[in-house]
């Protein structure tokens, strides 16, 4: 019986050893296969990668951009400066002598010419003191006569004669001196025009102020527009330079040129006075009326030029990105450029750019240089 157990026992052992030795091979077996599928893998992707890299890209999936090509243009800069427009005979008229007004012979929208009397200050004391002396005056003048008449008959004294001569000469002298004080009593237009202001009415009083004109006479001819211009531009505005015009208003716009630049800087605000004349239709212009001025201070031709927002800067200075072939795709690099001036949202380039480069100007913010586009 002992012989019985003993040999079921072994084989028992013998068993489990003969199993766990076949479950390892099989094991083994598996592994194996395994390490022959991924070494088959790794083979077909080393594949894969040796082969060109452009044949793996996807251009659907480059990034959009838009592009501007580069052609060459006149480049101009402007100084802007607030102007006003006036004449060269825009007159006001003041009374040369204090007085209340009499009468008044011109009003506003009259046309008047030069000399013509406006307007009448009592000069009542004046005429008085006239007409005194001119009753001196005839009696003075009818007694020279007598008296030279006696003198060229040899009749009478020399010194008679001389006297009423003198009497004569310095009543002249008076009545002349005093019709001039009357003549100042006159306001008269020192231009041909029309009355664009009057401030005074019968009754008033007016004095020599030069604060307060009793007219003002225009004439609408020789229309100049005069402007200040800071001191720090002195250097660049020259007699010549190109002039546009704008008068915000009425929508006008004049091409012209710098006709006066002063010499004279003020001391108060640092600016010279320029001025240019206008030539064009004047419907619609008034006197004083504001005027935009730009000033062409530097023009040049045939010039590169890009839009400001384009120009991108890092620690080696300005570029943009262009696009240049990469295999046989587009990409986007970086191009240094050197600017030049710069006006109204555009750029002079004067370095690193030349007609037919295209430049990207949509989408170029979040570029790598070297980058796949399209476009």
């Amino acid at each position: 019986m002992k012989t019985i157990k003993l040999c079921l026992a072994v084989s028992a052992g013998l068993f489990f050893m003969f199993s766990c030795s076949t479950n390892k091979q099989a094991e083994l077996d598996k592994l194996k296969q395994q390490q022959l599928e991924i070494k088959d893998k790794i083979i077909n992707l080393e594949s894969k990668l040796s082969t060109d890299p452009k044949d793996t890209l996807n251009p659907e999936k480059f990034k959009f951009v838009g592009i501007k090509e580069i052609s060459s243009s006149t480049f101009d800069h402007f100084i802007r400066v607030q102007g006003k427009l006036d004449g060269d005979e825009n007159a006001a008229v003041f009374a040369e002598a204090p007085g209340t007004i009499t009468s008044k012979f011109a009003d506003v929208g009259d046309k008047v010419i030069k000399g013509q009397v406006l307007a009448q200050i009592d000069d009542q004391q004046y005429l008085s003191q006239m007409q005194g002396l001119e009753s001196q005056y005839k009696f003075a003048s009818d007694l020279y006569d007598k008296q030279k008449r006696l003198w060229d008959q040899k009749i009478g004294s020399e010194v008679q004669y001389l006297q009423s001569k003198t009497n004569k000469e310095a009543l002249e002298k008076q009545i002349a001196s005093l019709k001039q004080q009357v003549d100042k009593f006159k306001i008269k237009s020192p231009i041909t025009g029309t009355i664009e202001e009057c401030n005074i009415k019968v009754g008033s009083v007016v004095s020599p102020d030069p604060r307060s004109a009793a007219y003002r006479v225009l004439a609408f001819k020789n229309l100049k527009v005069s402007a200040e211009v800071s001191e720090a531009y002195s250097a660049k505005v020259n007699v010549g330079d190109k002039l546009v015009v704008i008068f915000p208003d009425i929508n006008k716009q004049y091409d012209t040129r710098v006709d006066f630049v002063s010499k004279y800087i003020n001391p108060v605000n640092r600016t010279f006075m320029i001025e240019t004349k206008l030539l064009d239709d004047f419907s619609n212009l008034k006197a004083n009326m504001i005027a935009i001025v730009q000033i062409n201070d530097y023009h040049a031709d045939n010039a590169i030029e890009v839009p400001m927002n384009v120009i991108q800067t890092d620690k080696d200075g300005s570029y943009v990105y262009v696009v240049r072939s990469k295999e046989k795709y587009n990409a986007a690099f970086k191009q240094p450029v050197v600017l030049g001036t710069t006006y109204n949202g555009v750029a002079e380039i004067l370095n690193g750019l030349k007609t037919g480069d295209k430049i990207i100007s949509v989408g170029y913010q979040e570029l790598v240089d070297g980058e796949y586009i399209r476009f």
